[in-house]
Parts: C-alpha cells; sequence; structure tokens
C-alpha cells in the first residue's frame, strides 16, 4: 500500500458524492463488490471506517470528508492533463464548471452563462462560488476553480488574465430622501448617513478610497456584505448608498429609487478574468472562459439598451 491505485480515489470521491455504494457502483459502471472492496482497503489505508451508515445513507467521518475533497482536487488536476490535448464537446461532456465571482458581477453575469451553458452544454453545470483573494492562485493551480472574475489584483506569473468589463458608480437613495429632487453634490453627499457593502469585516470600499484622497471621509451608518441588501435599507430610510449603476438598474424601481450621479471623480471599477496558465490550453477551460466573455458582452448589451429606453 506504499503505492495505492489512484482508482481507490474515485472510488472514495464517488461514495461520498453519492452517499450510497449502490449509486457509486452506477456512476462508476462497476459491481458493489468492487466499489465495497476499494472502500475497505482506503479503511486499512487510514485506519478509519470512513462512511457510517445512516438509514439508508452513507455519512462520511471528518476523515472521509477530508480525504474525499483533497482527492478530487487533485484527481481534477490530474484529468487536467492528460485531458489537455483532448477536444472538447460541450453538447457530450459531463463537467462542473466553477467560476469565482464576487456578488457584484453574481447577479448580471450567471443568468446568461448558465443560459449558454443549458443550451450549448447540458450536460454540465455552473457552480458560483466566492475566492478569498489570498488564496485564488492556489485555488486556480489546483483545478477548484476554472476561472475567477473579480477587480485587478496582484498575482503571481503562472495566473493570467484579461480586462473584460468595467463597473460605473451611482448614488441610490430613497424617491422622497430630501436631497432626491436636488442637484447632489459633494457636501450634501457627506452630510448624509451611508452604506457601506464589503465581505470584509472591517477596511474601507472602493469609493472610501477615492474620498481619501480628497482628504475627505463619509459617515457609514450600516455595513453590510450584498448590494441587494443595501438598496432595500436605503430604499426604506434616509440612507444612501454608492453602488454599481449596472446592479442599481436591475434592482431599479422608479416609483420608490432614485439613481443619482456620484458627485465626485470616483471613476469606474476594472474587472478581470484569471484563469491559470496550466489550463490555458486546455480546451475545455478555454470553452468555459469565452462563454464568460460573451456573457459579460451580452449582459452589457442588455443594460445599454435599457438606458437608451430610460433617455
Amino acid at each position: 500500500m506504499k503505492r495505492p491505485d489512484l482508482n481507490i480515489l474515485v472510488i472514495l470521491c464517488a461514495v461520498y458524492r453519492e452517499g450510497s455504494v449502490t449509486k457509486a457502483a452506477e456512476r462508476l459502471n462497476l459491481t458493489q463488490s468492487a466499489i465495497s472492496h476499494g472502500l475497505g482497503r482506503l479503511r486499512l489505508l487510514f485506519d478509519d471506517p470512513l462512511f457510517v451508515r445512516k438509514g439508508k445513507k452513507l455519512v462520511s467521518t471528518p476523515v472521509a470528508r477530508r480525504l474525499a475533497e483533497e482527492a478530487a482536487e487533485g484527481l481534477e488536476r490530474l484529468e487536467a492533463i492528460f485531458d489537455s490535448q483532448v477536444t472538447f464537446d460541450p453538447a457530450a461532456n459531463v463537467r462542473v464548471f466553477k467560476l469565482g465571482v464576487r456578488d457584484v458581477l453574481e447577479a448580471l453575469l450567471v443568468p446568461p452563462l448558465i443560459d449558454a451553458m443549458m443550451k450549448e452544454a447540458p450536460h454540465s453545470t455552473l457552480a458560483s462560488i466566492h475566492v478569498r483573494r489570498s488564496t485564488l492562485a492556489t485555488r486556480l493551480a489546483s483545478g477548484a476553480v476554472d476561472a475567477s472574475v473579480d477587480v485587478c489584483l496582484e498575482q503571481p506569473e503562472e495566473v493570467l488574465s484579461e480586462r473584460i468589463t468595467d463597473e460605473e458608480f451611482c448614488v441610490v437613495a430613497r424617491a422622497n430622501h430630501p436631497l432626491a429632487g436636488e442637484k447632489l453634490d459633494l457636501d450634501a453627499y457627506l452630510s448624509c448617513k451611508h452604506v457601506l457593502v464589503s465581505c470584509r469585516q472591517e477596511g474601507d470600499a472602493f469609493e472610501d478610497a477615492k474620498l481619501r484622497r480628497l482628504g475627505r471621509r463619509r459617515q457609514i451608518q450600516l455595513r453590510c456584505q450584498h448590494y441587494l441588501a443595501a438598496y432595500h435599507a436605503v430604499r426604506d430610510s434616509d440612507l444612501i448608498a454608492t453602488m454599481p449603476r449596472r446592479l442599481a438598474v436591475m434592482f431599479h424601481n422608479s416609483e420608490q429609487v432614485k439613481l443619482l450621479p456620484v458627485p465626485f471623480e470616483i471613476g469606474d471599477m476594472d474587472f478581470y478574468l484569471y484563469w491559470h496558465i496550466s489550463r490555458d490550453d486546455d480546451p475545455g477551460n478555454s470553452w468555459f472562459r469565452q462563454r464568460v466573455r460573451r456573457a459579460v458582452q451580452w449582459r452589457e448589451a442588455i443594460m445599454h439598451t435599457i438606458d437608451l429606453g430610460r433617455t
């Protein structure tokens, strides 16, 4: 057992996903006895029961959970190595594509992306996941994430990137807010209490960094994780929020909320598509990256049409 057969790790992952020897056997096109034999070898190797029966389902032990999650990443990376020169057929392929994306773009990007995938790759699935920026390079290298969309980040040279879109900002206030009918200047903006949106527990947001260059600060009354929560908080109070304009347009109800221009030079926030150099020539990864680009283009065209209809 110093050099165990990698197939027993495949068996482990299948039982972990399915919670059943029978279903794992069907998934791998093996007999149930082959699955049981493979699990027996793993139990001896790791000195752990790995799975315990609860009713009709097999529940993994902490050891099995750790092994399965680590093995899945390693097996996917090996698969990518051997499949790198194989032609990718999206219509026939069965694969989970994992996209790292933050909530700023998830609501805009995921709907057109999954729509395209359902048409072109009906047997594949999409997982939209949160990836900590500090672990992005590692997750891309291991295959735990196929690609990621985020702001401009300093990454090692083995992480490739390209700019795919930018986001303009606006100020959101309730329709009958005292400042909603006036031209919002910087002093009026700073006199209000604000909603700051960030997944981090502390620190400034994009707009705060821009204000700091002007030697100014705003009053934060609410810090929350998602723009939709900020939008609803603003709608029902005298708070205001600074947020990506396309996201605000998607949420927008003109009878309840007004979208106002930002009263200082905030600029646009650039977003980049990231992937690992080892996946650069992988046909499946290349296909997926292209669908992400097209989803961005489609959403931008839709938003442009909406803007024209409101002008």
